[in-house]
C-alpha cells in the first residue's frame, strides 16, 4: 500500500452546475426578444423555448423519488435559493477552491431543431449576461462558462469575442448534437469559431443534456424513457464528437484549440482513441482529411476528459493518455453528483498514483481553463 501523503492544498471542480430561477431570460435578454424568451417551470426539470418547444423531451418514472433524494442532499440550498453565497459554502464544504459553473435546465435553451437562429443567439447572450453577474462579487472562486449557439457563426464568433472581451470569459461550451442539419462539427462552416477561440486562448467544452430535440443519440428508439436516453447522450455524443475534432481535421487545422468532453466518464477513451488510430490508418489516405498526426496525438496535445472520481478504469485511462489531459468533476447540485464528499474523494484512490490525483484536481483544469 502506498504511503499517506498530505492532501493537495488547491482542488478545481471542472464542472458544476447554476441552478437558475425560471424567470432570468425576461430580464437578461434583449428587449426585442423577451416575448420569446425561455421560460422555466415552476419545479427544477422543464423549460419552455418559444412559447411552444418544451423540453426536456423524456419523463422519468417515478420522479417523485428522484426529487425527495435530490431533497435530502441538497434541501439547505434550495432554500437559500441558489445563491452565489450558497455555491462558495458548497466550495467550503468540500475543499474546493475553484469551481467551472454550467447551466441545469439552460444546457436546453437553444436545444430545439428549427429555432430562430437570431433568437438563439439572443438567449445564449441572455445567459452569458447572467451567469456573468452571477460569479461577479466572488474573488474568481466561481468560474463562469459562456455559452455559444452554433446556427449562426458569425454571430457565435460574436458573442464569444463580446464575453470574452466584457466579462473575462475563459471557456465557452456547445452541445454535441449540431443544431444545423447535415453540417457536422468538423464542417469548414464552424473554422471561424474555433479560430476565434484559438485567438482569445478560450476552451471550448463539449457539455450534454439528455433530453434535447436534436437528433440525440437513442431518442429514436427510446423515445421519452429516461434512462436510455441519459445513457447514449453522453458518452456516445461524445464519441461523435471526438471524431470531428481528431478525424475530421478541427484539431489539425486549429492546433491551440483546447477542447474538453464533460460529464461522459472516461473508461471508454482508451479503446475510442486506439479505434480512431485503427480507422486513421486503415481508410485515412482514401476517406479522411490530410492528418499529420494520430488521432489519440491530437487528443494528447489539446483534448482533456473528465473522468468521474470513482469510475474503475480510471488507473488505465491514465496510463493511456496522461492525467495531464484529465479533470475531474463533481456535478454540484445534480442527483448524480458527488456531494458532499465532492471531487476530493478522487484523493483517497490508492490505485492512481499520487501525482497524477494532484494533476487531475488541479493542475489540468488550470491548464484547460487558462489559469495556470
Amino acid at each position: 500500500m502506498e504511503e499517506t501523503m498530505s492532501e493537495p492544498e488547491q482542488v478545481f471542480d471542472a464542472d458544476a452546475h447554476l441552478m437558475e430561477p425560471p424567470d432570468f431570460w425576461r430580464e437578461y435578454i434583449d428587449p426585442e426578444f423577451r416575448e420569446r424568451a425561455p421560460v422555466g417551470d415552476a419545479d427544477r426539470g422543464g423549460l419552455t423555448v418559444d412559447g411552444r418547444l418544451r423540453f426536456p423531451t423524456l419523463r422519468w418514472a417515478r420522479m417523485g423519488q428522484l426529487n425527495q433524494r435530490w431533497s435530502e442532499v441538497y434541501g439547505e440550498f434550495d432554500r437559500n435559493g441558489w445563491d452565489p453565497p450558497s455555491y462558495l459554502e458548497a466550495l467550503s464544504r468540500q475543499g474546493v477552491a475553484h469551481m467551472a459553473l454550467y447551466p441545469s435546465r439552460g444546457l436546453m435553451q437553444v436545444a430545439p431543431w428549427g429555432l430562430d437562429p437570431r433568437l438563439a443567439a439572443a438567449v445564449t447572450r441572455a445567459y452569458n449576461r447572467y451567469v456573468a453577474d452571477f460569479v461577479h462579487g466572488t474573488d474568481g472562486r466561481l468560474l463562469a462558462v459562456g455559452q455559444l449557439d452554433l446556427r449562426d457563426v458569425e454571430a457565435a464568433v460574436a458573442e464569444a469575442r463580446r464575453s470574452a472581451n466584457e466579462h473575462g470569459f475563459r471557456a465557452f461550451f456547445v452541445l454535441p448534437e449540431p443544431p444545423l442539419p447535415g453540417v457536422t462539427l468538423d464542417s469548414p462552416y464552424y473554422d471561424p469559431l474555433w479560430s476565434e477561440l484559438e485567438d482569445l486562448d478560450a476552451a471550448l467544452a463539449i457539455h450534454n443534456v439528455a433530453g434535447t430535440g436534436l437528433g440525440q443519440i437513442g431518442a429514436d428508439r427510446f423515445g421519452t424513457w429516461a434512462t436510455p436516453r441519459v445513457a447514449f447522450a453522453f458518452p456516445l455524443e461524445a464519441q461523435v464528437t471526438l471524431f470531428s475534432f481528431l478525424c475530421g481535421g478541427i484539431c489539425e487545422r486549429h492546433p491551440k484549440l483546447r477542447m474538453v468532453v464533460l460529464e461522459s466518464g472516461s473508461g471508454w477513451l482508451p479503446y475510442w482513441l486506439w479505434h480512431l488510430d485503427e480507422l486513421q490508418e486503415e481508410y485515412g489516405e482514401v476517406d479522411l482529411p490530410p492528418l499529420s498526426l494520430k488521432p489519440s496525438e491530437y487528443f494528447r496535445r489539446q483534448c482533456f476528459i473528465s473522468a468521474e472520481v470513482d469510475e474503475p478504469m480510471l488507473p488505465q485511462v491514465v496510463e493511456s493518455v496522461g492525467a495531464e489531459c484529465i479533470v475531474t468533476a463533481s456535478d454540484f447540485p445534480h442527483p448524480e453528483g458527488t456531494f458532499p464528499h465532492g471531487v476530493r474523494k478522487l484523493w483517497e484512490r490508492e490505485d492512481v498514483p499520487e501525482q497524477a490525483r494532484r494533476q487531475m484536481l488541479w493542475d489540468s483544469p488550470r491548464r484547460l481553463y487558462a489559469l495556470a
